[in-house]
């Protein structure tokens, strides 16, 4: 960077990790090499927008992911400032749910973590019923003032002698209550417990849908789920909000085209998806969804798509969930019909079933493409 002008640090990086741990001879072929693209003016402009989103116009090996490649540079600059403006704008209005939403996480994984020690506390359970019943059958061998007694453990198979610790202030009947009460205790917290961790793993798999739509979302999206946030309870209204009695617009599902002209919708919160799927999709539609993944609902508008069709809304669906960086992502899809709701979900919630699944590698790019609508 020292030595040749309009060397930035992120070239100086790529010199260096294309030489890995080689000597002067791989430094020099790596600055060879770029020295060549830059004086033939071999460009391959590119925006990486896995983790940091950024741009340039040479393959960057040390940059994570495989860049969306653009025909020239002034293309490549206009798809990534015009995208930056909303992104930035979005980033703006919702960084406080974001924020919310990831405590509100962080919340119910803490919360799992306290539930999981009583739940191992209340495991000894059976252990209080043993004792109370081993008691019981030897009540003659036990007199009030006894701090222990030692009986034979007939739940073992070698009938070994157990030590049973006692209040010396109650009576043997009364140790004998004392832990058949503290079994029920133990027994009844244990099913308590089971079903709270249940329901902050559910909760948790509801905010990772919310923090994946809003890291996707548009300018438009961001209100309905700062509204839902509200209708659920987890943001108060306000007295001017209340006062507004408003009709909201009809949710809007960003709209998109496979090659051969077929519509394709996607829902980019709980409110589109769940208009999307149970109101505006028609019962014969094709719905798809990431496996077990948060993400959008997708409808194609056609009973019968084409492979070429089903392949471009599984990419989308692949593209706009918490997976659009990965690879080989499991995709289900099935009839409309096959899709429904189950009373008192959370929002956005469905269950499905006759699907079928692929696996597509989401390719950032061809989502460019499907934003417009074949000539």
């Amino acid at each position: 960077m020292n030595q040749f002008m309009g060397f930035s640090p992120v070239i100086a990086k790529e010199i260096v990790h294309r030489a890995g741990l080689g000597g002067s001879d791989a430094f020099l072929q790596a600055f060879t090499e770029i020295q060549t693209n830059l004086l033939e003016h071999d460009y391959q402009p590119g925006i990486y927008r896995e983790n940091k989103e950024d741009f340039y116009v040479l393959p960057l090996d040390s940059k994570a992911g495989k860049p969306v490649n653009y025909d020239s540079v002034s293309q490549m600059l206009d798809t990534y400032y015009s995208g930056k403006a909303e992104r930035d704008r979005v980033k703006q209005q919702s960084g406080d749910l974001s924020r919310f939403l990831k405590n509100e996480r962080d919340k119910n994984i803490r919360k799992i973590k306290k539930h999981e020690q009583t739940l191992k506390k209340a495991e000894q359970a059976d252990k209080y019923q043993r004792l109370g019943e081993l008691l019981t059958a030897n009540m003659h061998l036990v007199k009030t003032g006894d701090r222990k007694v030692e009986v034979i453990d007939y739940y073992d198979p070698e009938q070994k002698q157990i030590t049973i610790e006692l209040n010396a202030n109650k009576t043997p009947s009364e140790n004998a209550q004392s832990f058949f009460k503290t079994y029920q205790k133990l027994k009844k917290s244990k099913q308590v417990v089971i079903e709270e961790i249940s329901k902050a793993e559910k909760e948790i798999n509801y905010l990772d849908d919310l923090i994946q739509q809003i890291e996707g979302a548009r300018e438009q999206d961001i209100e309905e789920i700062r509204q839902e946030l509200r209708e659920e309870g987890y943001l108060k209204t306000k007295p001017a909000q209340r006062k507004k009695n408003n009709k909201p617009a009809k949710p809007d599902p960003e709209q998109f085209y496979a090659t051969d002209g077929t519509l394709l919708l996607v829902g980019k919160n709980n409110k589109q998806n769940e208009y999307l799927t149970n109101r505006l999709a028609a019962r014969d539609d094709i719905w798809l969804h990431t496996k077990d993944i948060p993400g959008s609902h997708v409808v194609i508008r056609d009973r019968n798509p084409s492979e070429q069709t089903l392949y471009e809304a599984a990419q989308l669906a692949a593209n706009f969930s918490k997976s659009k960086n990965s690879s080989s992502v499991p995709v289900d899809y099935t009839l409309i019909r096959h899709v429904k709701k189950p009373n008192g979900a959370k929002p956005g919630y469905v269950t499905y079933d006759n699907q079928k699944t692929l696996f597509v590698t989401p390719e950032a790019d061809l989502i460019e493409k499907l934003k417009k609508k074949p000539q």
